[in-house]
């Protein structure tokens, strides 16, 4: 009997790697939890409050609130962070605007930091639901509007919850910064850069798109959508930030970030896009009634 050759090996075993993941728990693939403390907020100059939600489940959530010192909050902003590492590490990309009179909420998905569970789907969803709830009813009370900010995986997060909360009050703006449309498009996108050809056609073929923010992504309209994309993005290429853009209805606003990666545009406030980002913000909240 002619052995096999090793390319046939090699291809057989990739495939069936691929295939027991995708069909096996896409979870597994779309997130990636770490419980380390990485940047205390303290050692940064910072004394968020840490509180805990539970969520209807009975899973304790925990949320950092970041409050700018001495002064009411202009708007509180929510965010929900990328797949990898904990809110420890993601804080810092967007802590910056504290100090320009915005409160920031974050908060860790099931799975991270010192949240309790495990780090699935469909129970993230059911989460941010729950948040974004938390989120309306905080701000309501302060007497400021709110706004969502997604960032990578967490953007998919924001706009699917987002897209299918029936009362927005109070929202403002949705920020989708590096995310995607569809999981099976970005998996393809990503797929393909590591292995050959083939394998980046089948892994969009079996992943599943249940519960994608393309789904919903024209249920965000009336509030704003901004999509901020990089064209250099490695992690989530340019085009996934373009269909996800089109899919969604007016007021829509898409930020190409020519040169960009992935959520590298705002260098902690210092960029020029950092800053007209801020100037954004200033006119958009300066519309707002309560």
């Amino acid at each position: 009997m002619k052995p096999a050759s090793p390319m046939c090996i090699n291809f057989k075993y990739i495939l069936s790697i691929l295939l027991f993941l995708l069909l096996g728990n896409c979870s597994s693939m779309l997130f990636y939890p770490t419980r380390e403390m990485y940047i205390p907020p303290e050692k940064m100059g910072f004394q968020p409050e840490k509180i805990s939600l539970q969520m209807k489940d009975g899973t304790n959530i925990k949320i950092w609130i970041f409050k700018p010192s001495k002064v009411k909050a202009k708007a509180s902003i929510l965010q929900f962070h990328g797949n990898g590492d904990n809110m420890s590490s993601h804080y810092i990309s967007l802590v910056w605007l504290v100090e320009k009179g915005y409160e920031l909420v974050i908060w860790d998905y099931r799975g991270y930091g010192d949240s309790e569970g495990e780090a699935e789907k469909e129970p993230i969803l059911e989460d941010s639901k729950e948040i974004l709830k938390f989120q309306q009813n905080r701000a309501k009370e302060l007497g400021i509007p709110w706004i969502v900010y997604g960032q990578s995986m967490g953007g998919a997060l924001a706009i699917r919850s987002v897209g299918e909360m029936q009362n927005k009050e109070g929202l403002i703006l949705v920020v989708g910064d590096g995310t995607f449309a569809y999981y099976s498009h970005v998996a393809k996108t990503v797929a393909e850069r590591v292995f050959f050809f083939p394998i980046g056609q089948l892994v969009g073929l079996f992943f599943s798109d249940h519960l994608s923010p393309g789904e919903v992504a024209d249920q965000i309209s009336p509030v704003k959508l901004l999509v901020v994309h990089g064209t250099e993005d490695q992690i989530v290429s340019y085009p996934n930030g373009m269909e996800l853009f089109k899919k969604a209805k007016d007021p829509k606003i898409f930020w190409e970030i020519k040169g960009g990666g992935h959520l590298d545009w705002m260098e902690m406030g210092r960029s020029k896009g950092a800053k007209n980002f801020l100037k954004f913000l200033e006119e958009l909240i300066s519309h707002w009634t309560p």
